[in-house]
């Protein structure tokens, strides 16, 4: 009985310093946890004052210091456009941060202006904004059925005249009068994207093509029909027909230079010249 009753104090005396233990080690856990806690508070606490006060020194000495207000805005431009008009479309004015300006944001606005092609815009420190824009050349209008008369440039954009909020109209770049697309599938064009239309780029080929030629100085084009295909018959304004096919234009373009040559030289005007056809190509004359 005695060993029996000296074995159960034992057990409960193990019992009891197992409780004290864990009960100590739950203690120092939430004391540790509570210190944890209260550093990262400070921390936390501290940071954002570190940044409140770094967003607010940045503010006073950077994003709202008068020395970095826009005092001058250069504008370098190719166009019609004025520097006024560049600016109002870009969304700048005198008096702006220029540190808090987003440039790319500002490239963005101007670039999406049908009639301009590229732009660069850069800072000149500490007041002053650079802007250099270049404007589309358009080399035809476009004559869709149903459509208004837009216009075209060598890369394929299509353009129409930008009407500005003070109701001035900017009209796109040309070189002198521009002929006339015509036959085209209104589906084919959509202002200030590229058409994908095939025809149309062997077109616009077709111009250089007579421009560079020896043709091209006996013939003032006005319409250029790409209505059927594999085919483009061009019109001149002196009522001059020829009819090229859309492949090798330079073997034609040689043809055609010679039968011009040979008709001016005899005091004769062409009427139609089908070019379309390999040997033996049909001229008609009107005297």
């Amino acid at each position: 009985m005695i060993k029996l009753g000296n074995r159960r104090r034992k057990r409960n005396q193990y019992l009891l310093d197992v409780k004290v233990q864990t009960e100590g080690r739950l203690r120092s856990r939430v004391r540790w946890l509570s210190t944890l806690a209260a550093v990262v508070a400070v921390i936390g606490f501290g940071g954002y004052g570190i940044y409140r006060l770094v967003k607010f020194t940045s503010a006073r000495l950077v994003y709202e210091n008068p020395r970095f207000a826009i005092t001058r805005i250069d504008v370098e431009n190719d166009g019609g456009m004025t520097k006024a008009q560049v600016m109002g479309l870009a969304g700048v004015a005198e008096g702006q941060n220029i540190l808090s300006l987003d440039l790319a944001q500002v490239q963005r606005n101007l670039e999406a202006v049908p009639v301009i092609r590229c732009v660069e815009v850069r800072r000149v420190m500490p007041s002053k904004l650079f802007i250099r824009v270049n404007e589309r050349i358009a080399v035809a209008r476009l004559k869709a059925t149903d459509a208004p008369v837009l216009f075209i440039d060598r890369a394929g954009m299509v353009m129409t005249p930008l009407r500005l909020r003070d109701g001035t109209v900017i009209q796109p770049q040309a070189p002198g009068a521009l002929p006339v697309l015509t036959g085209v599938a209104p589906v084919d064009v959509r202002v200030g994207k590229q058409v994908q239309s095939e025809q149309i780029y062997r077109a616009l080929e077709l111009l250089d093509k007579v421009q560079q030629a020896a043709a091209g100085s006996m013939m003032e084009i006005a319409t250029v029909d790409i209505s059927k295909p594999r085919q483009l018959t061009l019109t001149t304004k002196q009522n001059t027909q020829v009819k090229f096919d859309v492949a090798n234009f330079q073997q034609q373009m040689r043809r055609l230079s010679a039968i011009m040559t040979w008709a001016a030289q005899r005091q004769k005007l062409v009427a139609a010249v089908d070019l379309t056809v390999a040997r033996g190509v049909p001229v008609a004359f009107a005297n």
